[in-house]
């Protein structure tokens, strides 16, 4: 009989299961001594195993937002390069980084009249932009509206999939055992 994964709790107790507990949780925020050493890894584990494998439940397909552009004209006087209003060079254009991004997946140019069937890959960069205050995490291309393609951060369990599930229960008990043996439980 399948088990049904709707809540956290129900993700830990699994990983248990798999480590050869017998204990279980009812709730991953109860503030037992097994509850707390998995809410210590839960959140970074189940971002670290979406961020491997590209699962479909966690694509997400958005247009960026841009935030700086560089002059159509180039940066010659009396318009020189400057990093507050544009991107860094050699990049044409400096786009938002989404707060729930995990891995940027690729960056594509959205089709105007038809579908481009055979997208070639677009080069770009991750990076931080000093001259915000805070620094903003940033997405440099060359393509102009660019759409993203990325993996997104999903924190309900009842919308993964079976072997996402799977795979973060196994990696949730590589990194619970070894703090469990050592714990009276």
């Amino acid at each position: 009989m399948a088990v049904i994964i709707s809540d956290p709790a129900d993700v830990v107790n699994l990983a248990l299961s798999r480590i050869g507990k017998a204990d279980r949780i009812a709730s991953i925020w109860e503030g037992s001594a097994m509850a707390k050493q998995a809410l210590d890894v839960y959140s970074q584990t189940r971002d670290a195993v979406m961020r491997a494998n590209d699962y479909g439940f966690s694509e997400r397909n958005v247009a960026l937002t841009m935030l700086k552009q560089a002059p159509a004209t180039g940066y010659f006087p009396p318009n020189p390069w400057n990093g507050t209003n544009h991107p860094p060079p050699p990049w044409l254009f400096e786009y938002t980084y989404p707060e729930d991004c995990l891995k940027v997946r690729s960056i594509k140019s959205v089709p105007l009249f038809v579908m481009e069937f055979d997208p070639q890959p677009n080069v770009f960069v991750i990076a931080n932009d000093n001259y915000y205050t805070p620094a903003r995490k940033i997405i440099l291309c060359n393509v102009p509206d660019a759409m993203l393609v990325y993996t997104g951060q999903v924190t309900n369990p009842a919308t993964w999939e079976s072997d996402f599930i799977e795979m973060f229960a196994a990696e949730l008990g590589r990194r619970l055992a070894p703090v469990l043996a050592n714990m009276e439980v």
